[in-house]
C-alpha cells in the first residue's frame, strides 16, 4: 500500500519536509500485473508443466477442464511463482478457480512477491471468489511480506461483502501492517469507504489506534473531508483531539484542506478551537489565504493540482467556520509561534510569528473576516513579534506579488478598516517598513494615494536605506510617489 505518513502516511511517501496532510497521494496498489508481478525472472524449471496456467491465462475453459480432467498439476506455478489459481482469480473466474480447488489447488498458495489468491480477490474487490476461498480454508489472516494483510486490502478497495466475508471467518480487525502499523480502518478511511468503516467497528475495530506517526481513522477522514466516515469514527470512540506526530489535530487537518462542515461537525463533538500543537490555531488558517506558486491564481500547473490548490486556505465556509470557532470558545487575539508549513518555493515574505487571526486576515486583506474577529473581541492593533502592524499587513508589507490574489480594492478596503480601527499610518516594524512601503512594493497608486492622504510620509526610510519610491515596482507608482513629494533615497 502507498501510504502517505511522513512528519506530520504500504510505503511512505516522502518529499522533503511537507507534512503527510499536504502530500497529493492516489490510492494505494497492492499488485502490479496480472499477479502481483512486476517484471517475471527468468525460469529456473523449464520443465514444470504450465500449460494448466496458460489455459487459465488465456481464459480457455474447454482446456481448461480437459487438462483438469487429465489429472495436469494444478499447483505448477510460473517462473513468478503464480499458479493456475492466481490467474483464475485474476480474471474473476469463479468457475475455473472452483473446478481448480475441486481438483486440489492450495489456496494458501503464493507467488514470489507473496501475493495469495485471496490477496487479489480482495484487492478486485471479488466477493464470490472471497467467499470460496475462504469456505475452503484459505487463511484470512495471510498477509504479504509487508504486513499487508487481506482485511486491509479488501477495506482499501472497499468492497463492504468481501470485508465482511473476512470478518466472518475470523479476520483480525486490529491487525497492523509492518511499514507505519496502520489498520484496515485506516485505510477505509482514507480511501472514503464509510460502508466499510460502519463494518469495521461493529467487528471491534479499534477507532483510538494510532499509526507509527500518531495517524488515527479519524485524521485521515478529516483529510478527505468524509464526514460519512467522520460521523461513525466518533460514535465509535474516536478521540477528536488526538493529534499525529506533526502535532495536527483532525480540526486542524480538516480546517486545513477546506473541510468547513467536517471541521464544524468535529467541533460540536468537542474539538479544541484554541490546540495550537503544529504551532498555530485553526482559526489562524481559517482567517488567512494561503497562496503559493503551486495554488495562487498565477500559481504553476502541476500534476494533481488540485491537491496543492486544496491548501490555498477555507473558501466558500470561510467565515460560518471562523463563526463556529469563535462560538465554540476560539481565542481571537491568539499568537503564532510557529507559521504554517507551505507548499511553494519562495522564501521570505510575512514573519507571522506573534500574528493574531485579525493580523492573517489584514494580510489577506479580508475585510468581512476582520469585521468578525474584532466584532468577537479581537484586538486590531496587536503586531507580529517583528513589529509589523495589520494596516502594514493589509497594504503589503511582506505579501509577495507572484502569489497573491489580493486586488487593490480589496487592499484598500482593508487598509481602511485598520485605519478606522487605530492603525498608526507612519509605524514602522523592525525592518523599518512602513505601509507606505508595501503600497508601494505592490503597485498599488490608489493605495499610494490614500497613505499618504493620511498622512503617510512618503521620504522615510527602511532599516536598509529604501524608501517607498525605493521599494516602487512599477513606473506608474514611481511617478505618482515622485509627484507626492518623494525623493531618491541617494540625494536625502
Amino acid at each position: 500500500m502507498r501510504q502517505v505518513e511522513t512528519a506530520g502516511s504500504g510505503s511512505p511517501v516522502k518529499r522533503g519536509t511537507l507534512s503527510w496532510h499536504t502530500l497529493p497521494y492516489g490510492s494505494p496498489r497492492v499488485l502490479d500485473g496480472a499477479c502481483g508481478c512486476a517484471i517475471a525472472p527468468i525460469a529456473t524449471a523449464a520443465d514444470t508443466d504450465k500449460r494448466l496456467i496458460d489455459a487459465v491465462r488465456a481464459q480457455d475453459r474447454d482446456l481448461i477442464r480437459a487438462l483438469v480432467a487429465a489429472h495436469v498439476d494444478v499447483n505448477a506455478s510460473q517462473a513468478d511463482g503464480a499458479t493456475a489459481l492466481h490467474w483464475a482469480i485474476h480474471w474473476a473466474d469463479v468457475e475455473a478457480a472452483n473446478l481448480l480447488i475441486r481438483a486440489g489447488a492450495r489456496v494458501d498458495a503464493t507467488n514470489d512477491y507473496g501475493v495469495t489468491p485471496l490477496i487479489l480477490a480482495c484487492g478486485n474487490g471479488q466477493a464470490t471468489a472471497a467467499g470460496m476461498l475462504l469456505e475452503a480454508g484459505a487463511d484470512p489472516d495471510k498477509a504479504l511480506p509487508t504486513g499487508e494483510t487481506p482485511l486491509m486490502t479488501a477495506s482499501r478497495s472497499g468492497n463492504r461483502a468481501v470485508v465482511q466475508a473476512l470478518l466472518d471467518y475470523g479476520a483480525d480487525v486490529n491487525a497492523k501492517e509492518a511499514s507505519q502499523e496502520q489498520t484496515a480502518l485506516m485505510w477505509a478511511a482514507s480511501e472514503r469507504h464509510a460502508d466499510v468503516v460502519r463494518v469495521l467497528l461493529d467487528h471491534g475495530a479499534d477507532a483510538r489506534a494510532q499509526s507509527k506517526r500518531g495517524l488515527t481513522a479519524l485524521l485521515l477522514s478529516a483529510r478527505q473531508g468524509d464526514l460519512e466516515s467522520a460521523r461513525p469514527l466518533v460514535a465509535g470512540g474516536a478521540d477528536v483531539n488526538s493529534a499525529a506526530a506533526d502535532r495536527l489535530s483532525p480540526l486542524h487537518v480538516a480546517t486545513l484542506r477546506d473541510h468547513a462542515p467536517l471541521a464544524m461537525f468535529l467541533l460540536d463533538h468537542g474539538a479544541d478551537p484554541n490546540a495550537d500543537g503544529p504551532g498555530y490555531a485553526p482559526l489562524h488558517w481559517a482567517a488567512g489565504i494561503w497562496e503559493t506558486e503551486l495554488t495562487g491564481p498565477r500559481g504553476i500547473d502541476t500534476t494533481r493540482d488540485e491537491e496543492w490548490r486544496a491548501l490555498r486556505g477555507v473558501g466558500d465556509g470561510r467565515l460560518a467556520l471562523i463563526d463556529a470557532l469563535l462560538a465554540h470558545g476560539a481565542n481571537p487575539n491568539a499568537a503564532m509561534a510557529r507559521p504554517p508549513q507551505r507548499v511553494g518555493f519562495t522564501r521570505g515574505g510575512l514573519n507571522l510569528v506573534g500574528a493574531t487571526p485579525f493580523l492573517v486576515a489584514s494580510a489577506a486583506a479580508d475585510a468581512a473576516v476582520m469585521r468578525l474577529l474584532v466584532s468577537r473581541g479581537a484586538n486590531p492593533r496587536l503586531a507580529t513579534r517583528e513589529n509589523t502592524t495589520p494596516l502594514m499587513a493589509a497594504a503589503g508589507v511582506g505579501r509577495v506579488a507572484a502569489e497573491s490574489s489580493v486586488t487593490e480594492n480589496r487592499a484598500l478596503a482593508a487598509v481602511t478598516l485598520a485605519l478606522d480601527l487605530g492603525g498608526e499610518v507612519n509605524a514602522a516594524n523592525d525592518a523599518g517598513d512602513t505601509a507606505l512601503h508595501g503600497a508601494a512594493s505592490m503597485r498599488s497608486d490608489r493605495l499610494v494615494q490614500f497613505l499618504v492622504e493620511k498622512g503617510a510620509q512618503v521620504n522615510v526610510q527602511n532599516k536598509r536605506g529604501q524608501t517607498p519610491l525605493s521599494n516602487a515596482r512599477g513606473s506608474s507608482t514611481a511617478d505618482l510617489l515622485r509627484k507626492l513629494g518623494a525623493e531618491p533615497a541617494s540625494e536625502k
